[in-house]
């Protein structure tokens, strides 16, 4: 059976004519916020933002949108040299280091290639998608042809096989380094050593591939390869489309760091804190642990050790740890209609629980975001919870989920609450530009 990873003859940014690659690069389109967009736009006139997520204008029309904006700028970005094809096949090493909140300064390596998208099996993903970003998605891979982003995956490797071969004297060629604005540093080699390639492509395609983050990216180049294979008639399998673009990283090393993404609760109609805390106190333990977000981040940490937890704050400025007990989380699991991998995590009892049974927050709701808020550190929640006074009726820390929670919910074909996972550092778009096609855009 052919091998299901490979190397890609990728496209990438050219520092000798855009300068420093932090100005033309950027986060995940699904991370940038209007703001965002409008300083991406203003750092370079080849940002890749223009690639991703383009802006929208009131004049927009069939002919002339973001998508066939996106487009030309990308047949301009080649034309004037800023972005180039590499001349041959590649394995890209992709490194992060950066600083964790204990202070250690760790590095996350991933190999960035291509996946033989399979009709059965493949990639197992953990998260339910939502048909606005993949139809958005598909629209922009339809106008440009190319990814600009990874499917971010990662399999397990005690053995460490691809850090041994890349060990080796000269298989790693240097590309290029450089710093974004949140002090991550970005490290980018190339493999292309015939026996050092194929002795990669062997070793991840026997691993066992699970989505970290890009779900809706890879739905979307699952459609776009089926669709392509339609209007081809009788594709050979060889075609760029039918791959995926991954990042792929082992869960044996210390920089596969997963972050909670925490919540805050706002304009629940009825909502009563007090009769709240009184029904919560008849299935959980309720440990009131001062105003402190940073010390309720702490305790949270060690309930988490012994029970499903979550930390909550009220508008009286106090933190609980809210500890769900024994008995109410074997009932929980009992009737919840969850798969037990999905009805064991802690952020299951929280939206179905809690958001939906107790507070009637549908699904629907949740998926819209009508009554909550998401923010990824704690200095996020903090500053909210100050600069909003009255905004939020509750704010909710959660524990991060461990990989292997992942890997069993993945593997039973099962799906967490939307934001269950945060692997951070994100990975930058535009660092390796995956074509769709033999000719693009």
């Amino acid at each position: 059976m052919a091998n299901s990873v490979l190397p890609v003859q990728a496209f990438r940014y050219d520092p000798e004519v855009v300068g420093n690659l932090g100005d033309v690069l950027a986060p995940p389109y699904d991370v940038i916020s209007p703001d965002d967009q409008q300083a991406l736009y203003a750092r370079h006139p080849a940002n890749v933002v223009r690639l991703i997520l383009g802006r929208k204008l009131p004049t927009d029309t069939d002919a002339d949108n973001r998508y066939t904006r996106s487009r030309d700028d990308l047949r301009a970005f080649l034309a004037g040299g800023a972005i180039r094809r590499d001349a041959q096949p590649a394995f890209y090493v992709y490194d992060q280091t950066f600083a964790l909140e204990d202070g250690r300064t760790v590095t996350r390596r991933g190999v960035v290639g291509r996946w033989r998208i399979q009709d059965e099996g493949g990639l197992l993903a953990h998260e339910r998608t939502l048909d606005g970003p993949k139809a958005d998605r598909f629209q922009l891979f339809r106008a440009c042809k190319v990814v600009c982003s990874q499917v971010f995956t990662f399999y397990s490797d005690p053995e460490r096989r691809v850090d041994a071969i890349l060990a080796q004297p000269g298989v790693l060629q240097p590309g290029t380094e450089f710093a974004c604005a949140d002090g991550v540093i970005h490290r980018l080699s190339l493999v292309t050593r015939p026996d050092a390639v194929l002795r990669i492509s062997e070793v991840l395609s026997g691993c066992t591939q699970f989505i970290a983050d890009g779900h809706h990216r890879f739905e979307t180049t699952k459609k776009y390869r089926t669709t392509r294979r339609e209007e081809v008639g009788h594709p050979t399998g060889e075609e760029p489309f039918n791959f995926a673009s991954v990042y792929m990283a082992n869960t044996f090393q210390d920089g596969l760091v997963i972050q909670p993404i925490y919540r805050l609760l706002k304009d629940v109609p009825g909502f009563d804190p007090v009769a709240f805390l009184d029904t919560i106190a008849t299935e959980c333990d309720v440990i009131p642990v001062g105003r402190d977000v940073r010390e309720a981040s702490r305790l949270l940490a060690q309930s988490g050790e012994f029970a499903p937890s979550f930390a909550l704050w009220l508008a009286d400025g106090v933190w609980r740890i809210i500890r769900v007990r024994p008995q109410s989380q074997a009932a929980f699991a009992r009737t919840c209609g969850l798969h037990p991998t999905v009805a064991a995590l802690d952020v299951s009892w929280l939206h179905q629980h809690v958001f939906f049974d107790l507070l009637g927050i549908t699904r629907e709701a949740q998926a819209a975001q009508t009554n909550l808020d998401y923010r990824h550190t704690i200095d996020d929640v903090a500053n909210a919870l100050t600069t909003n006074p009255g905004q939020y009726q509750a704010a909710i820390l959660l524990n991060p989920v461990k990989v292997g929670q992942i890997q069993a919910v993945a593997a039973a074909g099962q799906q967490m609450p939307q934001k269950s996972t945060f692997f951070y550092p994100k990975i930058i778009s535009g660092l390796v530009i995956h074509p769709l096609e033999d000719e693009v855009p």
